[in-house]
């Protein structure tokens, strides 16, 4: 194989990032799998991985189909997860400009405080939320219509969505067009067939859901970007998730990222050490009995705020053994 001897590093976005690889798109438009010089970046040590898709690396060719990734430039945001297994946070997609999460009525059933931990984790890197409800052709019942309000009276814009009747496709498109996107959602959701709508050849794998659990499976195994032929989409396809946990939050920060909590932070008899759990002459939790604050969300709060303590008290925890990440229920798993 021929090697490039002399040449200048120039800038490419990455794909995707799996085993200390990575494919990055190159500013000369060559696709190259691409090695991490001295095998990690610093700047991202204790990450669960070094880099994520959409982000803006320094790139040496070694060949029209390999490289080397020299740094990484800076980041505008990013998004994603406490990963479990690894006891790490997982980035799923940087320099995004918003965040689509995909629910769905039924088939897996809707979960909205599914929906509300993506919208804290939204808030949290800077990015606006749009909420698809996808597979309304399976019915769209009171309950669901009702949260789905709530979303919407939040400032969130929400969509509904149907594969299969062709609905809400194109309203999703001119959301999109001109920003890179990342889309999360429960397994079986939907949000392949709905990338496979919006940027037609990609096909992304499309898994059946689950008859036993009622969940879907997972097809999509890491995060990718995706571009659109004409170049007027940029989206960032991440697995399918079934839990969705929150661990690097500051405790006292975490009612900012509430957008219906932020006008009463403050007002609390406690002032700033309030916690909004259960002190009197909290405004929150009056605002949450004065129909305010949706209970639903409220609720979504102290179940986020509790593992964050406990997640807290689990490290501190002084037993002279290795300690692991403590085990939580999720409610989307409920």
């Amino acid at each position: 194989m021929s090697r490039s001897r002399g040449t200048t590093a120039m800038r490419g976005v990455v794909l995707s990032f799996s085993n200390q690889h990575a494919k990055v798109k190159c500013e000369d438009d060559q696709i190259r799998l691409c090695t991490i010089k001295g095998k990690r970046i610093r700047a991202l040590d204790g990450w669960y991985n070094a880099l994520a898709a959409g982000d803006y690396v320094s790139v040496q060719p070694l060949s029209s189909a390999e490289g080397v990734i020299e740094s990484l430039l800076s980041r505008k945001n990013v998004f994603g997860r406490y990963n479990e297994k690894g006891s790490a946070d997982q980035a799923f997609a940087a320099n995004i400009d918003i965040v689509v999460c995909v629910t769905s009525t039924k088939t897996p059933p809707f979960r909205p405080r599914f929906v509300d931990r993506v919208s804290v984790l939204a808030e949290q890197c800077g990015a606006p939320l749009l909420v698809v409800c996808n597979k309304v052709d399976l019915g769209l019942d009171g309950v669901v219509e009702k949260r789905l309000s709530v979303f919407e009276s939040l400032g969130f814009r929400v969509l509904r969505s149907s594969v299969a009747l062709d609905l809400g496709i194109d309203e999703l498109r001119e959301a999109l067009v001109g920003k890179i996107s990342v889309f999360v959602g429960q397994s079986g959701a939907g949000k392949s067939s709905l990338i496979n709508r919006l940027i037609p050849g990609t096909t992304q794998r499309i898994g059946e859901v689950s008859e036993k659990y009622n969940r879907g499976r997972h097809t999509t195994t890491l995060a990718t970007m995706l571009f659109s032929q004409s170049g007027d989409l940029s989206i960032i396809d991440t697995p399918g998730l079934r839990r969705l946990a929150i661990r690097n939050i500051n405790l006292n920060d975490l009612s900012a990222y509430f957008p219906e909590m932020v006008p009463f932070i403050g007002l609390c008899d406690f002032g700033a050490s309030c916690t909004h759990t259960h002190e009197s002459g909290c405004a929150v939790r009056q605002a949450v009995s004065g129909g305010r604050i949706y209970h639903d969300r409220y609720e979504s709060y102290l179940r986020i705020r509790a593992e964050l303590e406990e997640s807290k008290q689990w490290k501190k925890a002084e037993t002279g053994k290795p300690q692991k990440a403590a085990k939580y229920r999720f409610e989307d798993e409920e």
